[in-house]
């Protein structure tokens, strides 16, 4: 069943085709949103009240200060707006800023007054995936306080956080694809199949896997994907949609990527708190007595997975003496730079060293 069946007066109003037609009379739209109308007759007078809110907000703008904004925003949700789908009665004309602060709220991304920097005017959403769709999705919402696993049909998990929602077919493998549509956050262990690779789409960036652990962090101003084991490669939806060869990045453990609309470029660096990519046997020993940099440096790169490059011909008499514990990757990394008289920068997902030597 089209996803059409379920939209409540949000959904109208954060709709782009359906905002576009209202304001521009869109002639191709015409057609598609009176087939609408016939189709889901309940939703005519849901269609007609989003209609008034948008008209109204767009003929008088707003001069309301921020105070007298959240008097009526507080106002139209304790009084107002839950009653709305209820009404079986004439449209309520509403003064303008009834229409401005109710757009404001039930949009939750201000997209009536500024739109900058947003997802939402992008055709790239999580509620254009799923509408988009040609088979019907399984949605799973957690409305709960804690996050919720979720066991999908192909037997890989994803930890879904607070007010996250992913969509995906219950026939899950369609096509050599597993698909799934995310907003908010998740964290993701994929069963690996070679054969059937994994992608997650969240606004403009879509991951695709094949069997590994990440999270991805969708929201309307943007989008994280910070992998814990294994690699998977990043792509922008735009680039998936075109006919151009796809301009793939591929993210190791503790890389990461932050794609925002003010800046939509995809560009690697390393996670804030690198954790160790598995759980060993043996705890690595970071106590060294007299060994090579370049061993102290091989240890933490395995460790962490983090490429670390330096100049081993300059480095290659450089040794060190010093006992590491519990401390995060980048102190660690501070501490032998600092004994070997060397820094370090990152620089596209990975560790530079530089320093003049050692005699």
């Amino acid at each position: 069943m089209h996803p059409f069946y379920h939209y409540n007066l949000e959904d109208f109003l954060t709709d782009d085709d359906f905002r576009l037609w209202v304001k521009n009379g869109q002639p191709r739209n015409d057609f598609f949103w009176a087939k609408l109308r016939s189709e889901y007759p309940e939703k005519a007078l849901l269609m007609d009240q989003a209609a008034e809110l948008i008209l109204t907000w767009e003929k008088q703008p707003s001069e309301l200060t921020h105070e007298e904004l959240d008097h009526e925003v507080n106002r139209i949700l304790n009084e107002s707006v839950r009653t709305i789908p209820a009404r079986k009665a004439r449209i309520v004309r509403m003064r303008w800023w009834y229409a401005a602060a109710a757009v404001l709220i039930l949009a939750g991304i201000g997209w009536a007054m500024s739109g900058d920097g947003l997802f939402s005017n992008n055709r790239f959403t999580y509620k254009r995936y799923v509408s988009a769709s040609r088979v019907p999705l399984k949605e799973v919402v957690n409305r709960g306080k804690t996050p919720m696993t979720l066991d999908l049909p192909d037997g890989s998990r994803i930890r879904l956080m607070p007010e996250a929602a992913v969509s995906y077919a219950p026939v899950f493998t369609r096509q050599h694809k597993r698909e799934v549509y995310l907003t908010g956050e998740a964290f993701f262990e994929v069963k690996k199949n070679k054969a059937n690779p994994f992608f997650v789409y969240a606004n403009d960036l879509v991951t695709r896997v094949v069997g590994t652990s990440f999270t991805i962090k969708s929201s309307a101003e943007r989008v994280e994907v910070i992998v814990r084991t294994g690699k998977v490669a990043v792509m922008q939806a735009r680039d998936l949609a075109g006919s151009e060869p796809v301009n793939e990045m591929l993210l190791t453990p503790n890389q990461r990527i932050v794609f925002t609309a003010q800046r939509p470029v995809m560009a690697r660096s390393i996670t804030g708190n690198p954790v160790a990519i598995a759980s060993p046997a043996t705890r690595p020993d970071f106590t060294f007595d007299n060994q090579p940099v370049g061993e102290v440096f091989k240890l933490l790169q395995e460790t962490y997975g983090i490429p670390i490059l330096y100049d081993s011909t300059k480095l290659e008499n450089c040794y060190l003496r010093v006992a590491l514990r519990d401390e995060p990757f980048f102190d660690k990394l501070g501490i032998i730079c600092s004994t070997i008289e060397a820094s370090y920068q990152v620089t596209d997902g990975q560790v530079v060293i530089t320093g003049p030597g050692c005699e």
